[in-house]
């Protein structure tokens, strides 16, 4: 009898897991509507074209603020910022976070510290889903519109056959499983 409970037991969490799992990977390449009209916009490091595309949104308003999350110690601002965009006073650059939870964390200060209440969240598809959950699970009262960039274009075969994008793949959602728990932790401290 214990043996079928063990069983059924590692039936429903493997079941569990590839719902998830597709759930995942179907969502990679959602399309979410982003209000190109919010003033505040958040970019985390990474790809390159996360700020190139953050700097756009702010021309579109001369209003308009950013955060930077997630810069290396040490970086400074005319390391990222090399073309027309000498306003050091609407970019802020954050040097707390190491992960999507710490930028979440530098995030929920920021918006505190200025009092905002809405911003453009700009990172890839694939690490749209987790920043969002961490992001909304802090941050419930904020208005947050993804802009999310297709930095890896992901096709049916990189899903079954094993290879760098598979693993890669695997290793996101197992982090955005991960970023379920945290979210508890963030109930928890709240």
């Amino acid at each position: 009898m214990n043996k079928f409970k063990i069983i059924l037991l590692v039936v429903i969490i493997l079941t569990l897991y590839f719902i998830s799992l597709f759930n995942f990977i179907f969502n990679i390449e959602k399309n979410y509507i982003t209000k190109i009209n919010v003033n505040n916009i958040v970019v985390l490091t990474g790809n390159a074209g996360r700020l190139t595309v953050g700097l756009m949104l702010m021309d579109n308003d001369i209003k308009s603020r950013m955060l930077i999350t997630g810069v290396a110690k040490g970086v400074k601002y005319s390391d990222i910022i090399k073309n027309k965009y000498p306003s050091k006073d609407r970019i802020d650059l954050g040097y707390n976070a190491k992960n999507t939870l710490g930028n979440s964390l530098e995030v929920f200060g920021w918006l505190k510290k200025h009092n905002i209440k809405d911003i453009i969240l700009v990172t890839d598809n694939w690490h749209m889903q987790r920043t969002l959950l961490l992001f909304k699970a802090l941050m419930p009262n904020k208005n947050i519109y993804p802009y999310a960039l297709s930095s890896i274009n992901f096709t049916l075969k990189d899903y079954i056959q094993f290879n760098k994008k598979t693993f890669f793949i695997y290793e996101e959602h197992i982090k955005y499983i991960i970023a379920h728990v945290q979210v508890i932790y963030l109930w928890l401290i709240n």
